[in-house]
């Protein structure tokens, strides 16, 4: 599928209905991303309501992200091969499924089988949304563009530690509801057809090209770059972003509300970061850009690990502290654009859905081995382990190829 013509760049940014095609991208990916990262905020209460421990409660979630890697290989192919607006619709439906049925859960298996449900529709809004910006948007405009749909990923998380922290615990609302009552997302399925005109809604002109040419000669080195990146990406964020809260609330006796603002105002920082990420990489190169972005992000973990222990006392330096992970965090708005730059349309999506998914899907032996970590109270360790995943996706981005299946970045 090719973008279509453009104006000036600062007139063609969102004229022309690119306004609401972001816009309903943006809207899919945060409350997908929403319904995922809300368990984390509630899983302490889920748990102690249904009578389950902490490391079943996280072999849970660790089957939830597993779930994502097989909604997104599905929803990806659906997208290649069918079209982007059916499988966006597909996913939406499916997750929201999975947050109804997570609403009435009442035990180990029916909790499991929501939250699977819910992960296999996440798996494919993330690659969908991301292959539609690459075919809408011209190349100058990408970084821009992607930096804003992805800063729809802190939104997500500080509107579920919102509901999490201060609607959630209220007697007469409870975790059942706000999971019941973001069923109701669905509706969003229905606005597809008006927010994704022909061109953003159909699938490439060419569609022949089956998933294994992901590793094919011509993109091995580029699948295997991103999705070893990925990786390491995704563990940093669930073994220490995600466990934060908990580590607060269990380690640290913060009260729940507290810990509700101090992720409101982390991800203020985080959206901030995205944004400026696509902005700042138009300029100066996505590749420089995410590096810089991954040695800030390793500062920080090491600036929380010198304050955590006092973090009950010094908070202020605490929420500094993790202000700067937040800034380092918008490596994530480089992804989009490398997926666009990498892949031709008809494998857009698979590659985009399926790598990220499956980059979940390494979590599910990692929950419940930082649930011992925490019940060892080794937190310590997780913040390790955050410093060399930035670390490491800073050393591994630089082996992207040049030119056709990779960047120049």
């Amino acid at each position: 599928m090719r973008s279509r013509p453009s104006a000036a760049p600062a007139d063609a940014l969102l004229a022309d209905g690119r306004l609401r095609v972001l816009a309903f991208c943006w809207l899919g990916w945060v409350f997908d991303f929403y319904d995922l990262i809300l368990f984390a905020f509630t899983k302490a209460a889920i748990g102690r309501d249904l009578g389950l421990e902490l490391v079943r409660v996280q072999w849970i979630e660790g089957w939830s992200l597993a779930a994502t890697a097989l909604g997104g290989f599905a929803f990806g192919r659906l997208a290649d091969r069918v079209g982007r607006r059916p499988a966006m619709v597909a996913s939406i439906a499916t997750f929201s499924l999975g947050a109804l049925l997570t609403g009435v859960a009442d035990g180990f298996w029916s909790l499991w089988l929501a939250r699977f449900v819910c992960g296999f529709g996440v798996g494919g809004e993330w690659g969908i949304g991301h292959a539609i910006v690459a075919e809408v948007w011209s190349e100058r405009q990408r970084d821009r563009v992607h930096g804003l749909l992805q800063a729809g990923s802190p939104v997500a998380m500080a509107l579920a530690a919102t509901v999490g922290c201060f609607l959630a615990p209220l007697p007469q609302v409870g975790w059942r509801a706000v999971f019941i009552g973001s069923a109701a997302l669905g509706a969003l399925a229905f606005a597809a057809r008006w927010a994704l005109p022909a061109h953003a809604g159909a699938p490439p002109a060419a569609h022949n090209a089956a998933a294994a040419a992901l590793w094919s000669p011509l993109h091995r080195r580029a699948s295997a770059v991103l999705l070893a990146v990925l990786t390491l990406h995704m563990a940093g964020f669930w073994c220490v972003y995600a466990e934060l809260p908990r580590v607060l609330m269990a380690e640290r006796k913060l009260p729940l509300a507290d810990v509700g603002w101090f992720q409101i105002q982390v991800n203020a920082v985080h959206v901030f970061a995205d944004v400026a990420f696509g902005f700042v990489a138009a300029r100066l190169g996505r590749i420089r850009v995410f590096i810089a972005s991954c040695l800030l992000f390793a500062l920080g973990h090491a600036a929380v690990l010198a304050v955590l222990r006092d973090a009950g006392h010094s908070f202020a330096a605490f929420t500094v502290a993790v202000a700067a992970m937040g800034l380092g965090a918008g490596t994530w708005s480089c992804f989009g654009a490398l997926f666009g730059r990498c892949y031709p349309p008809d494998l857009r999506a698979t590659a985009a859905s399926t790598f990220y998914a499956a980059a979940r899907l390494v979590q599910l032996p990692l929950k419940p081995a930082v649930a011992g970590l925490l019940v060892a109270g080794a937190t310590d360790g997780l913040l390790w382990i955050g410093i060399g995943c930035a670390l490491g996706s800073a050393a591994l981005i630089g082996l992207l190829p040049r030119g056709r299946g990779g960047t120049r970045g």
